[in-house]
């Protein structure tokens, strides 16, 4: 059995799989919680110990979001509460807790490996991994291997590309980032601001895609999110060479409204061999896909 760790802003997702990558268990805790006693590493030593209990573990993974040091097994820094474990070799020591070796990696590599070997990128020799959730995440996983460099941000900045260089400065320093544009969080603030009667709904996102087509305005914003997303991912195409982008994270819920618009912009657009000669394909695995691509890291 493996045990695959994916620590995220909010939660903390713990996954066991067998070697063919079937859940046995999984569980979901809030970092807030696990972060009351004072003492988050402990309180996720622990936790990681009390899910596995009674499970015959062979290996382990962790996927951790913020910049991290694959080789040095730790976080270098984070926005959020990760920053605590700044110099820490958190890969030695879910090992030695555990007792099993552990791979360690950012969430971002973790989630595209585990969509390449077990979900939307099954079988194809190269993905590119992107999520439209709080920000715009990216990853690679090319002929097999994950995307990496002496560079800590290598193949994670998809999102921090710009689109358009006259358009609002992102945090990052950029102007017109992707992010700004097409993150869940920042394109529902845009259509809250723009249609306030979508502050009523329960799922703005879901709504407003869902009856777009029947609203002129906002079938030109939705049109407009669209090409926006497409000049992205054809951002990223071009620089990895991969003709084969997963999507996933909160927005491509609504992915059967967005895709099919959004793939025959980028066959008409992007440069790849023969022309029109690409995928872009919904996310399987939801929030299972950086556990198991944690659990299966670098095999």
């Amino acid at each position: 059995m493996r045990i695959g760790i994916d620590f995220g802003g909010t939660n903390v997702k713990f996954g066991l799989f067998d070697e063919e990558g079937n859940t046995r268990r999984f569980a979901v805790e809030r970092v807030a919680k696990l972060g009351a006693s004072g003492d988050l590493l402990g309180a996720l030593l622990d936790a990681a110990a009390d899910f596995t209990a009674g499970a015959k573990l062979t290996r382990g993974g962790l996927g951790m979001k913020g910049m991290v040091d694959v080789q040095a097994g730790g976080v270098i820094n984070d926005v959020g509460a990760a920053d605590e474990f700044a110099g820490i070799d958190l890969r030695a020591r879910f090992a030695g807790r555990l007792g099993v070796p552990f791979a360690f990696d950012n969430d971002a590599r973790a989630y595209a490996f585990g969509e390449w070997k077990f979900g939307a990128g099954r079988g194809y020799p190269s993905i590119i991994a992107m999520t439209l959730g709080t920000g715009v995440g990216c990853a690679a996983v090319i002929d097999g291997r994950l995307f990496r460099s002496s560079n800590p941000a290598s193949g994670l900045l998809g999102g921090h590309m710009s689109i358009d260089r006259s358009g609002p400065e992102c945090p990052c320093g950029l102007k017109g980032c992707l992010e700004l544009y097409c993150s869940a969080v920042n394109f529902e603030k845009r259509l809250l601001a723009a249609f306030p009667e979508l502050a009523a709904e329960a799922i703005p996102l879901k709504t407003f895609f869902e009856r777009a087509e029947a609203r002129p305005a906002w079938a030109a914003v939705k049109e407009e999110f669209i090409d926006n997303l497409a000049i992205g991912v054809i951002n990223v195409m071009h620089a990895y060479g991969v003709n084969t982008v997963v999507m996933g994270g909160g927005l491509m819920k609504s992915h059967e409204k967005i895709i099919p618009g959004l793939l025959e912009i980028v066959k008409r657009r992007a440069w790849m061999v023969p022309k029109g000669n690409v995928r872009i394909l919904p996310a399987l695995l939801e929030d299972r896909a950086a556990c198991l691509g944690a659990a299966f890291l670098d095999e």
